[in-house]
């Protein structure tokens, strides 16, 4: 891991990451990646404050061995962020406020913004990127994320197909980006 990783994350974000590889991986993918991360003390987190912080660098190494493990392995990392942004976000929030909550929860040098709403397409530009900042790492975990986050706030008819620009993942920027959510009505 290359560059400045300050900031902090709240444990209730730790805490999602972590129920979702237990949800997803089984109890020893998620210590696989904390082992990797070496952080194998975390695997506890019921012991958690949700109101307490760990420090960015310290998330950020979860993240990175997350990657090296699942490495191409998009689909599962898009059911990843999908069920992270259920276990974070259970509860029927606006998409707004979640987008705003989720970079209150992780503060770090990260910022997503709606930069056009209407009523059948949201396009957002995240700037920094946390979840794919190394060179090499497509951000599939957080577009499985911002699907979702958007998903639960429509009705049972509709869906959310996403677009994103080309990503060059060797460009060190390819952390900042345009994302297109468009809804539709599910075809029957």
């Amino acid at each position: 891991m290359i560059g400045e990783y300050k900031g902090k994350v709240r444990n209730r974000v730790v805490t999602a990451l972590l129920q979702t590889y237990l949800d997803t991986l089984d109890y020893d993918g998620m210590k696989s990646i904390l082992k990797e991360a070496g952080l194998l003390h975390l695997r506890n987190q019921k012991d958690f404050n949700p109101d307490s912080t760990i420090d960015y660098f310290s998330f950020k190494k979860i993240l990175t061995a997350q990657n090296c493990l699942l490495y191409q392995c998009s689909e599962l990392l898009f059911e990843i962020g999908r069920k992270f942004s259920f276990y974070l976000f259970p509860f029927g929030k606006k998409f707004e406020e979640s987008i705003k909550e989720i970079t209150e929860l992780i503060n770090t040098d990260w910022d997503i913004e709606i930069i056009d709403r209407t009523e059948d397409e949201i396009k957002i530009k995240v700037r920094n990127c946390i979840f794919c900042s190394e060179i090499g790492i497509p951000c599939t975990l957080f577009k499985g994320f911002i699907v979702h986050t958007l998903e639960k706030t429509l009705t049972s008819e509709k869906e959310v197909i996403y677009q994103i620009n080309q990503e060059d993942l060797q460009d060190p920027n390819h952390n900042t980006f345009i994302f297109s959510l468009k809804i539709k009505k599910k075809i029957k």
